[in-house]
């Protein structure tokens, strides 16, 4: 019996051993004070604790009701007064590409975002000199805050990149990725991609958006090298940090929905896995608003970033004076009280969106084209008709369209007739709402649970040592060499020399033939 306890206690002891050699350390840090930025990552922080892992989390919305000594979260939401200060919808009005918002605004304002990581009292304690906090692994926002990676560098841990949407250019660039211009998955071009372009259009295309590269390369580093610097002491060069350090990226975006193009090899796409099981209820007046709608409503969000209240006021009077004549009730997330509004129209603050998506009576959704309002939209089978003010939602709402399940307009110059006739088909007309339960279908038709998948790649990460056979060692080569830019100059240069000889030698032949023709015309002559 003796023999029996000291075998169990001594099984238990290591199986306590092994479970302590697989807790990791995990660093998650996603500056961008969006919701939308936040949301999709959260069921994976969740799996890697329940997985017995420790867990920090530096984020501007702190998951709630989350108390475990397993489970730190740093809270930097002041960040939220930074971004409340830019206005979407005016920059859309303006004609601001988002290239050029990127230049001018969103630049300054994204190393903000970073130093607020930075500058945060109790993270400093962790990445000072003297602190004896350790990680295995770091997982942070790949978009345009590059100074986070340098906090791999003071922990030596590899990097997980995370994009909330389809990653960023100058990301897949550094990383060995193709860059593609007038390609339709290329989102900072907005509307400017597609198939068959006009040359010209295309030319247009690769100029500006090689430039674009070029300020990012020459402005955006090296801001963020002096911030990463500021607080870290010496650091390489960023990029050669995301080169060397980065084993995979984790981009939200469902590939049945997404044009397909190359992609890196330690690239793993996910979708969706945001959208909640237990949904709110919602408030008792909306609830008996959206009941009582006996043919469906419509339900209108300009999302969390871009503001309702902000249309010009004839922009607004459109969209009032065709809801005052539709046949369904609207449920209108506007942030303050909406003049003029119509007797069908319910407006609000705040609205939660997927309740009244997956609420029966819903007919269409009329949104910014933002991805995670897009993934919703499908998961409920609800049709959309897009509005896009910035970033990547030009490139969503047209793969909206692209798929059949919506449509698009500008809003800029939006119309009565356009607008109700746009909205009148898409409710009228079965096949919307049939090819987006289709799609739905698609994209739930997978071989595994993706938050699972993801909670694996990023143990195996840290179990190979930062995964390295993943790495694309195009990364690593000089610009002119990783489009052979070097052997088609070349090329040219030799072809052009063949040609120019071999004219070179017809015209002296054609010249010297002349002159004996000439020469043999005068001897006869004489």
């Amino acid at each position: 019996m003796k023999l029996n306890v000291t075998s169990l206690l001594l099984v238990l002891c290591v199986l306590c051993v092994a479970e302590k050699t697989e807790c990791y350390r995990i660093l998650a840090t996603i500056a961008t004070p969006s919701y939308s930025h936040q949301i999709p990552y959260r069921a994976l922080w969740l799996e890697l604790h329940k997985r017995g892992h420790k867990v920090v989390l530096v984020t501007p919305d702190p998951i709630p009701n989350i108390n475990s000594p397993n489970f730190t979260q740093i809270d930097i939401s002041h960040a939220y007064e930074i971004i409340g200060t830019l206005n979407f919808v005016q920059s859309r009005f303006n004609g601001q590409p988002w290239t050029q918002f990127i230049e001018e605004q969103l630049m300054a304002i994204g190393v903000n975002f970073v130093e607020n990581i930075f500058n945060n009292t109790e993270f400093k304690k962790m990445y000072a000199p003297d602190s004896d906090a350790k990680f295995d692994i770091l997982l942070t926002e790949y978009l345009y805050g590059p100074a986070a990676v340098g906090i791999a560098h003071r922990f030596n841990v590899p990097i997980i990149g995370l994009s909330s949407l389809g990653l960023a250019s100058w990301a897949e660039h550094v990383l060995g990725g193709l860059v593609l211009p007038s390609h339709e998955s290329t989102w900072e071009m907005e509307a400017n991609t597609g198939t068959n372009l006009p040359f010209l259009k295309r030319v247009r295309n690769f100029v500006s958006f090689w430039r674009f590269l070029h300020f990012l390369y020459t402005e955006l580093l090296p801001i963020n090298q002096q911030l990463a610097e500021k607080y870290l002491g010496p650091l390489p060069p960023l990029i050669d940090i995301m080169k060397n350090k980065t084993s995979m990226v984790f981009i939200n975006q469902a590939i049945a929905i997404t044009p397909a193009r190359p992609q890196l090899a330690n690239a793993i796409s996910f979708t969706s896995f945001h959208i909640q099981d237990k949904l709110p209820p919602l408030p008792k007046d909306l609830q008996e608003f959206v009941d009582g709608a006996k043919n469906g409503f419509i339900y209108f969000s300009l999302g969390s970033n871009a503001k309702s209240s902000h249309l010009p006021v004839e922009i607004r009077r459109v969209f009032c004076d065709v809801f005052a004549t539709l046949p369904y009730r609207i449920v209108w997330k506007y942030e303050k009280d909406l003049p003029g509004k119509p007797d069908n129209v319910y407006s609000a603050k705040w609205l939660p969106q997927q309740t009244l998506l997956a609420h029966p009576n819903v007919k269409l959704f009329i949104y910014q084209g933002g991805l995670q309002s897009s993934e919703e939209a499908i998961h409920f089978g609800v049709p959309v008709l897009g509005f896009a003010i910035f970033a990547d939602q030009d490139y969503q709402v047209g793969r909206m369209e692209a798929l059949g399940v919506g449509k698009r307009l500008e809003i800029k110059t939006v119309t009565k007739e356009e607008l109700k006739s746009s909205i009148i088909e898409l409710i009228t007309n079965k096949q919307y709402k049939e090819r987006m339960i289709n799609t739905r279908n698609i994209i739930k038709d997978r071989p595994y649970d993706i938050v699972k998948n993801l909670a694996w790649w990023t143990e195996y990460v840290i179990r190979t040592k930062g995964a390295p056979h993943l790495r694309s060692s195009i990364a690593f080569q000089p610009w002119y060499q990783r489009y052979d830019l070097d052997v088609i100059v070349f090329l040219t240069i030799v072809v052009f020399l063949i040609a120019s000889s071999t004219l070179y030698l017809i015209a002296k032949l054609f010249v010297q033939l002349h002159r004996q023709i000439t020469q043999s015309q005068k001897l006869k002559m004489n």
